[in-house]
């Protein structure tokens, strides 16, 4: 009898690593639901990054534990595209939660209270904070991080998002809230640099971010609307038509969280 309990144990911690190593393996870009906001998790078999956390800290935290093995409690990179609640507030609990390695923020400094004291929040806990710019690069053992905007400051507080190019098995595209100004930048300085699978459509299908020519540039097999009930009318019903052109269309209001493995 003992040494069937012992076998069984025994099986039982084998299953338990088998799927503790699945799960520590799996290599994955996941568009989060977390409302009206923007939050991408890149996970490969070593490294975790996010780039912005959305502003609703029950949302975020509720959608990242559905994909991150419980004893993950690391990201390696956060990524802040620019200082809007919807795409950082929810950082506060992540630095709360997680061992936040390195902090990457735009250059255009910001007036927002809560923004400057999460930055001070992450100089208490040592985190470094790194400026980035356009021509920054960054290589793990699985994803290149190329970014390409801004390459200086702008005026308007949404074209000094971070937009970064992420290489892998797939390409990502990822453009906070950059509108006209940025774009046209975009298109002007890199725009063999441009094309990607998964295109994150700027400023939650904003119409002020519309523009075709970007959009062909690009050439996605998919772009996504990161989005949540809003006074805005988001997403544009121009932005809508006009992507329908390019490529098909994911809505984290209708479709939830998407999860693209590699």
């Amino acid at each position: 009898m003992r040494q069937l309990i012992f076998i069984l144990i025994l099986i039982n911690f084998v299953i338990y690593l088998i799927i503790l190593s699945a799960l520590r393996d799996k290599i994955l870009v996941a568009f989060l639901d977390v409302g009206q906001g923007e939050g991408v998790l890149l996970k490969d078999k070593k490294n975790i990054f996010l780039y912005d956390t959305g502003k609703y800290p029950s949302l975020t935290i509720k959608e990242i534990d559905k994909i991150l093995p419980f004893y993950d409690r690391k990201i390696d990179i956060l990524f802040l595209s620019h200082p809007d609640k919807d795409h950082y507030f929810a950082s506060f609990e992540i630095l709360k939660r997680y061992n936040v390695r390195i902090i990457g923020i735009s250059p255009k400094k910001s007036n927002d209270t809560h923004y400057n004291q999460l930055l001070n929040l992450a100089r208490q806990k040592k985190i470094p904070i790194l400026v980035f710019g356009r021509g920054d690069k960054i290589f793990d053992n699985y994803f290149k991080f190329f970014v390409l905007h801004p390459e200086k400051i702008y005026n308007k507080e949404n074209d000094n998002s971070l937009v970064i190019k992420v290489d892998g098995k797939n390409s990502f595209l990822l453009t906070g809230d950059i509108e006209r100004e940025a774009i046209e930048s975009l298109i002007s300085c890199c725009p063999r640099f441009l094309k990607a699978d998964y295109f994150l459509v700027p400023h939650h299908g904003s119409k002020y971010s519309l523009n075709e020519k970007f959009y062909s540039l690009i050439q996605p097999k998919l772009s996504i609307i990161q989005v949540g009930s809003n006074f805005y009318g988001h997403p544009h019903r121009e932005i809508l038509e006009a992507l329908k052109n390019f490529s098909q269309i994911w809505r984290t209001d209708f479709q939830k969280t998407l999860i693209v493995p590699q």
